[in-house]
């Protein structure tokens, strides 16, 4: 997406803050279902506006100047812990803190969403200019009710902006036999009628004939063949060819992180299970779904963290099957780093070539 310049800033009402190390894959995917909702230029989000050149913390605060209301993405990592340093949230320089520091002041409408099980964090874990967040009423976001949970939020936001919901379309609402103009009866009129009465009754009774007898569909299934003339039934939507084993060279964004990842796909209709490795160690595949031409599903990996406690990672695919590939994009939200979304493609493995590669 093309970057808006600073003269589209001044339609932007919805300002999306969030670390990228923490909520950078749920921030996309709010930002797409608000946009689809309220219109792109109305959605502001610093991957997308904020043009090469331009100065971050400069055009940060003008677009939150310029916005109604503040949504304060809140994941496990939203405060930017770091071992053995203060939280990234408590120095001045921090975006985030300058973000929502800005909105409070201005007495903007602050929304904070809490992801994935988060909590909000207290006035006594907050710098003085941010303890005002704590006393926002939050709205949650899970990611097996993503859609759900959007909606609410949607709602939420026309109610913020003033705006009513889009108008239901209107159903035509039938006239009433009473009051339909009465026609007067002729001679010839009745007659009419006479003789519609009489066919009928006369067609009643042949459909009925029609119905006990065995139609060509039931004589053509008694013996195997299709029936000349059949109409055959609509198709259902088609479940993604994505059963089976698959393999992919996977770049990573770190220096020397290239892994040769199998996955390993199956289901029925919407549902979706298996497994998918992240740097050669197979890990189950959850919150799997497909949809038409593609699929998507989170693994999680555990890290060892700083003296000797652990945190956990979460790596968020979205694959497009195109022809014999699935085109992925993966994104890793949480551990010790951020991370950028990673591409690669995955193309099938024949069977006897996915034994030997277990």
């Amino acid at each position: 997406m093309t970057p808006r310049g600073a003269n589209a800033m001044r339609q932007v009402q919805i300002f999306i803050s969030y670390r990228r190390d923490d909520t950078a894959g749920y921030a996309r995917a709010v930002y797409d279902e608000l946009a689809r909702n309220f219109g792109a230029d109305r959605v502001f989000i610093d991957v997308d506006d904020i043009a090469a050149g331009q100065a971050f913390d400069e055009v940060i605060q003008r677009a939150v100047g310029e916005s109604k209301v503040l949504l304060v993405l809140i994941g496990k990592r939203w405060q930017g812990e770091r071992e053995g340093l203060p939280a990234r949230i408590s120095e001045p320089g921090d975006l985030v803190r300058q973000e929502v520091a800005t909105a409070l002041a201005r007495g903007m409408r602050v929304i904070p969403l809490l992801l994935d099980g988060a909590t909000m964090p207290t006035e006594a874990q907050l710098p003085d200019v941010l303890r005002p967040l704590a006393r926002r009423n939050a709205l949650e976001i899970g990611n097996t009710r993503f859609a759900a949970d959007v909606a609410h939020l949607v709602a939420a936001l026309r109610a913020s902006l003033g705006e009513p919901a889009p108008a239901a379309k209107a159903t035509p609402t039938p006239t009433p036999a009473s009051a339909a103009p009465r026609a007067t009866a002729r001679p010839s009129a009745v007659r009419w009628w006479w003789l519609a009465g009489a066919s009928l009754v006369v067609g009643t009774l042949a459909m009925l004939w029609l119905l006990r007898a065995p139609s060509r569909g039931d004589i053509a299934a008694s013996s195997g063949r299709p029936a000349a003339g059949a109409t055959p039934a609509e198709p259902r939507a088609a479940r993604p060819a994505i059963e089976g084993e698959w393999q992919a060279e996977v770049n990573y964004d770190w220096p020397n992180a290239r892994y040769v990842e199998h996955f390993s796909f199956a289901g029925e209709a919407g549902e979706l299970h298996g497994s998918a490795s992240f740097l050669g160690v197979r890990r189950g595949v959850l919150e799997g779904s497909t949809e038409p031409g593609g699929l998507r599903f989170v693994t999680r990996t555990g890290e060892v963290a700083g003296a000797g406690g652990s945190a956990e990672t979460v790596h968020r695919y979205r694959g497009r099957l195109d022809g014999s590939e699935i085109r992925f994009v993966m994104q890793t939200e949480g551990g010790g780093a951020s991370h950028v979304p990673v591409e690669f493609v995955a193309r099938r493995v024949a069977p006897a070539a996915s034994q030997a590669s277990r």
